[in-house]
């Protein structure tokens, strides 16, 4: 007699490359992406002749691309059932176009390569993203979307003082150069990830669609990113210009400043990730974002000294909103659409991003440095207090 074989659970995901390796490419690719940033004088004025609204453009293009494709890689990738041959394309390809940036002689070639750049590059890192969320056990998974927004904020406080580094020492395209150098080792490295256990192939568009029709609650931490992210992009225009109406026009000291946001901001995710895992997503994001709020509105009224407290506050407050979000959009997305799911919560941001300098911009001339971050905290609490009544009326 044959016995029947023994019904044997799907491996376990190693935790290196389930977590660890994930957060390495992702802080890689936030690294580079602001890399190029302190160099951009240079290189767009100086080298190639172009002017301030070349260089905004620079920007846009590329978040443009980043809300035009975030989510057709996420469709696509859901419908494969595969994410990573994506990634290590997008990364790939990432490569040759930053390659390419040190041969460019006009602007306009520029910023078309910048655009399909952000297209392929959003690729990777959106769908490394998506991979996370693909691999993260119930129990285990606050700790891991904390992990992932460390190595996010990380990446991009990073790369900008480094780049500034290298503009000074070997030229404004040395910065370019380097971010091709780490793209292909990124591309590399992502060969030995791991595809999640619940991925399913052949999926029709239509069903993932559907599936995502069927979520419309995904729509909750997608409204909260839009917002956080548009606040971000509204300190782009807006804070450097408060620091220097304060008498704050030294770089390194805006930098500093910067620092006491961003510190504790990457610091403290894996803990409010673990923290989310015991109350849930929702508690801390509210609360959150309502203190994160009522700290915005006091921005433009502090002079530098109050103005450091307020930032570090800032910073936590931040901290404790954003793995909650990520973990309620991987709770709240069908298993067959997660990847159409994270690039819809990565389109959310990019747009929020896009419109915040816009936002700053007309609430700074309307009514001055204090009514723009009052505006942009207002929106927050807003955006809580609606969720929160949203939430209970579910619960009900």
């Amino acid at each position: 007699m044959v016995l029947p074989a023994p019904h044997l659970p799907p491996p376990r995901p190693r935790p290196a490359r389930a977590t660890v390796l994930p957060s390495l490419l992702l802080l890689g690719a936030m690294f580079n992406l602001t890399l190029v940033v302190a160099g951009l004088k240079e290189f767009i004025l100086g080298e190639l002749g172009g002017t301030v609204g070349d260089a905004t453009l620079f920007f846009s293009v590329e978040t443009l691309a980043y809300i035009l494709f975030a989510p057709l890689w996420g469709l696509v990738s859901d419908r494969v059932g595969r994410r990573k041959p994506f990634i290590v394309v997008g990364f790939a390809a990432s490569a040759l176009i930053y390659a390419a940036y040190t041969r460019v002689a006009s602007v306009e070639l520029l910023l078309l390569l910048r655009f399909v750049q952000g297209a392929l590059s959003v690729m990777g890192w959106s769908l490394v993203m998506a991979s996370v969320v693909d691999q993260a056990e119930p129990q285990r998974a606050g700790r891991r979307m904390g992990l992932m927004g460390a190595a996010l904020i990380f990446g991009v406080a990073l790369g900008a003082p480094v780049g500034g580094y290298l503009t000074r020492w070997a030229g404004p395209r040395a910065p370019v150069a380097v971010a091709a150098a780490l793209f292909a080792l990124l591309a590399l490295a992502s060969l030995a990830l791991e595809e999640g256990r619940g991925l399913t192939r052949g999926v029709r568009i239509s069903e993932i669609l559907g599936a995502l029709r069927g979520r419309p609650r995904l729509l909750l931490p997608y409204a909260f990113h839009f917002v956080d992210r548009l606040a971000v992009g509204l300190f782009v225009v807006v804070f450097p210009l408060y620091l220097d109406s304060l008498g704050a026009g030294d770089p390194a000291m805006r930098g500093r400043y910067l620092s006491y946001f961003l510190l504790p901001f990457a610091f403290l995710q894996y803990f409010t990730g673990r923290m989310a895992e015991r109350t849930g997503p929702m508690a801390p994001l509210l609360a959150g974002s309502i203190l994160y709020g009522a700290a915005l509105t006091t921005v433009g009224a502090a002079d530098l000294l109050a103005l450091r407290p307020i930032m570090v506050a800032l910073g936590v407050f931040a901290a404790v909103m954003f793995p909650p979000a990520i973990l309620l959009t991987s709770q709240l997305a069908d298993p067959r659409a997660r990847g159409s799911a994270m690039g819809g919560f990565n389109l959310a941001g990019s747009l929020g991003f896009a419109l915040g300098p816009l936002l700053g911009g007309w609430a700074y001339l309307e009514r001055g440095f204090a009514f723009a971050f009052v505006v942009c905290g207002l929106l927050e609490i807003i955006l809580a207090a609606a969720a929160g009544l949203a939430v209970w009326r579910w619960r009900r």
